[in-house]
């Protein structure tokens, strides 16, 4: 490996990865490891179909969304669009998943019914 290649796979475990700075260990469809998981905050606004219209959702269906930064190698094959996929036991369907110099990023998503909201993410 050149020494640009080697000193990135060294930031990925040392710096992104590292459980003192970012990362948390998780389970990713049954698999513990260390990963980044953001979710949008209450400021953060669904929109519909890129219009910049709010997202109108209907009574008694609610939505989640997660984003997981994780090393490839620690999950084994590439998660595929519209495959099922458990994060923390939460299931979840994959909505999109790119590699990048070996971490992926992989967005979720989830409809969750229920007068409460109860059961999600």
């Amino acid at each position: 490996m050149s020494a640009f290649k080697d000193a990135v796979a060294d930031d990925m475990d040392d710096v992104f990865l590292n459980e003192d700075e970012f990362a948390e260990e998780h389970n990713l469809n049954g698999t513990d490891c260390l990963c980044i998981v953001e979710s949008p905050t209450t400021k953060a606004e669904l929109t519909n179909g890129g219009s910049g219209e709010k997202y109108k959702g209907y009574d008694a269906v609610h939505g989640a969304i997660a984003t997981v930064h994780v090393k490839k190698a620690d999950i084994g094959e590439m998660p595929v669009e519209d495959q099922d996929f458990t994060l923390d036991g939460e299931m979840f369907i994959v909505d999109s998943c790119v590699e990048h110099t070996g971490m992926l990023t992989i967005e979720l998503k989830a409809n969750i019914t229920g007068l409460d909201g109860a059961g999600g993410w």
